[in-house]
């Protein structure tokens, strides 16, 4: 027995020198590939910071901050359903900056779309390292350009300050550009945008059973239930802001899918909601005092797009 635990303290002893040695040489490996990614870091595109604005005939790119790009190597992707263009920064039209081949903060450039309606999706990517430097999404209707409010599993929440039925169910379509609620439910998506007075709100609105209140507009962290942060579309219950006050038409059932481009800027001025948000809600309310049966009223959004008036 004795001998038995003179080897097998021997072996410890051997097992540790082991891995002594092999975490000596794991520090080795892991100190060369460090000083090999840290030369290749101060070249790394990522580092650059762009953003992207659309008229209804252009695209407008500005680097605003972070590392030079090569601008041969840098290329803008536009897409519009099944189409899509890839276009080199070094052929654009440079707008301010851009005297050389290297773009910088500051430097601004310009690039017509031939996008009448619908979705127009935007991307830089670095072709040397495949990085994708910048990604947004535009909505374009009616000569209204809107930055568009995508939903995915991760972007939902629950708005704290009203109580949600369990049974209530929000589903995410047309990759993440449909929101429908049934039951009631006051429904988050994450989003942090800074209502001015020029902001726009446009979306299209369909409910097939008419509830107590179906609005939508922008929350914020820590806020109450505010009837002047939600605007009214339908509903029997007199809460909220009425669309029909700034130009819209209050829905009845049956009107089928209606475009809606409600001045939010101009709502929230009015009911000193104006500032940050981090948060879209849309509301499909039912507190069953109305003789409404709570489980089968519905409101179903799409295309919602944020903007700023001229």
């Amino acid at each position: 027995m004795r001998n038995f635990g003179r080897d097998r303290g021997q072996s410890e002893v051997i097992g540790s020198l082991l891995l002594v040695a092999v975490g000596v040489v794991l520090v080795g490996v892991v100190a060369v590939l460090g000083f090999s990614l840290a030369g290749d870091t101060t070249r790394d595109p990522t580092t650059a910071s762009l953003s992207s604005s659309v008229s209804a005939a252009n695209l407008t790119l500005v680097h605003t901050a972070g590392n030079a790009l090569p601008a041969a190597e840098t290329v803008v992707v536009l897409r519009h359903g099944d189409d899509a263009r890839r276009v080199r920064l070094s052929s654009l039209t440079t707008v301010a900056g851009g005297d050389d081949d290297r773009i910088t903060a500051g430097d601004r450039y310009r690039l017509s779309h031939d996008v009448i309606q619908g979705e127009l999706a935007v991307a830089v990517v670095h072709e040397a390292s495949g990085a994708v430097l910048h990604t947004r999404q535009f909505w374009i209707a009616d000569g209204i350009v809107g930055e568009l409010i995508t939903a995915d599993a991760g972007s939902l929440g629950d708005f704290g300050g009203n109580y949600n039925d369990p049974s209530a169910t929000t589903t995410v379509s047309d990759d993440g550009r449909r929101i429908e609620v049934t039951g009631n439910k006051w429904q988050l998506v994450e989003k942090n945008y800074t209502v001015t007075e020029d902001t726009v709100l446009t979306f299209e609105f369909r409910s097939t059973t008419e509830g107590a209140i179906h609005g939508i507009g922008f929350e914020n962290a820590g806020t109450g239930q505010e009837s002047g942060r939600v605007v009214r579309l339908s509903g029997v219950q007199n809460w909220g802001v009425n669309v029909s006050d700034y130009g819209g038409s209050y829905y009845r059932t049956g009107d089928g899918w209606t475009r809606y481009e409600v001045p939010i800027g101009e709502v929230y001025g009015d009911t000193n909601n104006l500032g940050d948000a981090d948060s879209l809600i849309v509301v499909n309310d039912c507190d069953g005092n109305e003789g409404i049966s709570c489980g089968s009223h519905d409101s179903a959004y799409r295309n919602v797009a944020v903007s700023e008036s001229d």
